[in-house]
Formats: C-alpha cells, sequence, structure tokens
C-alpha cells in the first residue's frame, strides 16, 4: 500500500532543502584573507617548522597553505 502525502509535505520539504543549501553556500563563502595576513601566516609557517624540515619543502608548504 503506497501513502500520498499532501504536496504541501513535498513543497515544505523542498523549502527547507533550499533554504539549507543557501545557508551552506553563505557559511562558504567567507572572506578572502588580506595580502597582510597571508604573508604573516606564511612566515609564521615557516618559523614554526623551520627545524623539522628543509626551507624549500617549507615554502612550497606554505605558499600552498596560505595562498590557496
Amino acid at each position: 500500500m503506497v501513502r500520498h502525502f499532501p504536496e504541501s509535505i513535498y513543497s515544505h520539504a523542498c523549502a527547507v532543502s533550499i533554504v539549507g543549501v543557501l545557508m551552506t553556500l553563505i557559511g562558504c563563502a567567507g572572506d578572502e584573507p588580506s595580502d597582510a595576513e597571508r604573508k604573516r601566516c606564511f612566515d609564521q609557517y615557516i618559523r614554526e617548522h623551520s627545524a623539522e624540515y628543509p626551507v624549500e619543502t617549507l615554502k612550497k608548504t606554505a605558499a600552498l597553505k596560505c595562498y590557496s
């Protein structure tokens, strides 16, 4: 036996889904960091990990982390 729900339930579910997608998109669309913040991130990353890895490796990793 198949139950048929009123269309209003489907409309409500659709509206809730749309609101959820919009909230996710708004939450993910944060402000981009400034160039100064990116540079600070880069320098800090290199300082924190300089004892662990070669400088050239750190520069590549810091660039990916802070400028991507």
